[in-house]
């Protein structure tokens, strides 16, 4: 951060965000700022603010220098607890009620995101449906994107963008403390259904996925999918452990370098080389519960993947499923475990990370 005195956000002063100062670190290079030997070992804003900069044909992803030209015309909104927010955060941002916007409803078909419940969430902090949004967190962990993939299921219809590298990368004007001067809105939702699946949607389809049918990726870790003995990890209040059949495993946080979005083209590596995934097919996604896998959503939507879905039931629905077990099979067979090595900064999991994802 830039060592600014943070403003309280009802306070009307004319402290200017420092838009100047972060589109020039947009075009800066971290050797060119690392050329002068006296001042090699410093990392100044103006470096973290490029690093944590978005070029190339990515999507929903967006650097600081993005913020600072457009920030009076998006929606700020925080990921974050709501201590974390009182402390600091971007200017006149808004903290998202995050129980809220993970909430889900029972169906005949199945969990299904509770579409009523999160737009009434989202109309408590005066959003509507039409303003462009940028959701930031500690870094672009799965609090964040589960925020973008509420949004866009209940039919959010201004842009939904992810700050990456999160609030550490953003060196413009801050505020504190708990103040809120937005009026609540009437937030009427659209629902998306084809942002997500459900249960009965996935056993329809059991034999043919990553066959002849949609790739359909497990984002826990590999001892959750491969249901190892003794492990840890292993959600004990699961009837069954495994995976569901014809799923590969692509554990989450290697979307995530740190607090900003693993470079592009290691995630064309492991979803589409290594996970052999096609872009222009369906894709499901699902964890342990709903919000980690929207992670690996966001992550194929933005590197190209047309038609990504969530099961938002989860593995938890899943496999405690009773009656028919023999339509909801689970398997512990090895089918494809792509390795990964991300790592998730601050605290923007939306679980144990380390653990079932």
């Amino acid at each position: 951060m830039t060592g600014q005195k943070p403003d309280a956000d009802g306070d009307e002063g004319e402290n200017a965000t420092r838009r100047g100062l972060l589109r020039a670190a947009a075009g800066a290079t971290v050797a060119g700022a690392a050329s002068t030997p006296a001042v090699s070992a410093v990392t100044t804003p103006a470096d973290v603010a490029a690093q944590n900069e978005v070029s190339g044909n990515v999507g929903h992803f967006v650097g600081p220098s993005w913020l600072a030209d457009n920030r009076e015309d998006a929606v700020v909104l925080d990921a974050r607890d709501p201590e974390r927010f009182r402390e600091q955060r971007i200017y006149r941002a808004r903290r998202v009620p995050f129980d809220a916007i993970t909430a889900r409803k029972s169906t005949d078909e199945g969990a299904v995101p509770d579409t009523d419940a999160i737009a009434d969430a989202f109309g408590e902090i005066g959003l509507t449906p039409d303003d462009d949004v940028l959701v930031y967190g500690a870094s672009v962990g799965s609090r964040v994107t589960r925020v973008a993939f509420a949004l866009a299921a209940v039919g959010h219809e201004g842009a939904i963008r992810v700050l990456n590298g999160g609030l550490s990368a953003w060196n413009g004007r801050l505020g504190t403390g708990s103040r809120d001067r937005v009026s609540p809105t009437d937030y009427e939702p659209d629902p998306a259904t084809s942002t997500w699946v459900t249960r009965e949607w996935l056993a329809d389809g059991v034999g043919t996925f990553n066959a002849d049918g949609p790739g359909l990726v497990d984002v826990r870790v590999p001892e959750a999918y491969l249901a190892a003995a003794g492990s840890d990890v292993l959600n004990e209040d699961h009837d069954r452990h495994g995976h569901l059949p014809g799923a590969i495993d692509v554990h989450w946080v290697g979307n995530v370098d740190g607090r900003r979005m693993t470079d592009p083209g290691r995630l064309v590596q492991l979803y589409e080389v290594e996970g052999e995934l096609d872009r222009s097919e369906t894709v499901v996604v699902y964890g342990d519960d709903n919000v980690d896998p929207t992670s690996t959503w966001l992550t194929l939507k933005a590197i190209g993947f047309e038609d990504v879905r969530l099961y938002d039931g989860g593995f938890g629905e899943w496999a405690n499923v009773q009656g028919d077990r023999g339509r909801y099979p689970v398997e512990t067979a090895t089918n494809v475990v792509v390795e990964t090595d991300g790592s998730v900064g601050g605290d923007d999991g939306g679980g144990d990370f380390s653990c079932t994802g």
